[in-house]
């Protein structure tokens, strides 16, 4: 029982310390502030975590975590096609679920990643080596042409999912809608997978009819 309470309280503190680091970043956040969102005095935190630092590492990793999760799809025995669908479906509802998530990320990225670089570097980097391979293979089998850069083909699948969160202000201020409204998220889904694949895959799709 104290271990699920105690676990229930760092997931607490997890999220209202995404809450303020998303919007402030590491040196503008204030731990009073994330004390008083988590509903805890500010001495609690350092139960959990040794300085603000390790909080915000933790918070950072957990997020990166989540946005890795969906490139477990990519398997060169599987169908281009499918993959690449799921994963961008996956990917298109994390950013509609979590959009501080992505805001937090990116703020760090702009700043340099101080406080990841060597994960970007180390661990995120052999990651996405090794899917890069995978684009390779699907290739070498001949279903993604072969003037696809497969490096650029996977950072271009982030930078068109993220975006619908990173620029939901964005989004809106065009559109008047965010990946909240119903119709318009399934749009962008639609659309976004069938403009990705009919400009990878050997053999073209359809896209959606918009209503």
């Amino acid at each position: 029982m104290e271990l699920k309470k105690s676990t229930q309280k760092r997931n607490q503190l997890l999220n209202a310390a995404l809450d303020v680091f998303s919007v402030y970043g590491f040196s503008g956040a204030s731990l009073d502030e994330i004390a008083q969102l988590a509903q805890m005095h500010k001495s609690n935190i350092f139960y959990y975590y040794e300085n603000k630092e390790a909080l915000y590492i933790e918070v950072l990793m957990s997020v990166l975590q989540k946005w890795l999760e969906p490139l477990q799809l990519f398997s060169a025995e599987c169908e281009p096609a499918e993959v690449l669908s799921e994963y961008m479906l996956k990917k298109i509802e994390y950013s509609k679920a979590n959009p501080k998530a992505s805001k937090l990320f990116a703020l760090e990225i702009i700043q340099g990643a101080p406080y990841i670089h060597s994960v970007l570097k180390g661990s995120i980097k052999k990651h996405f080596k090794r899917k890069v391979k995978v684009v390779q293979q699907w290739q070498a089998q001949g279903k993604i042409a072969a003037a696809i850069e497969p490096e650029i083909f996977i950072l271009n699948l982030w930078a068109i999912t993220q975006s619908y969160a990173d620029f939901d202000i964005q989004l809106e201020a065009l559109t008047g809608k965010t990946l909240r409204n119903r119709s318009f998220h399934q749009r962008a889904v639609d659309h976004s997978v069938a403009l990705l694949l009919n400009g990878c895959l050997t053999e073209k799709v359809q896209l959606p009819k918009t209503e």
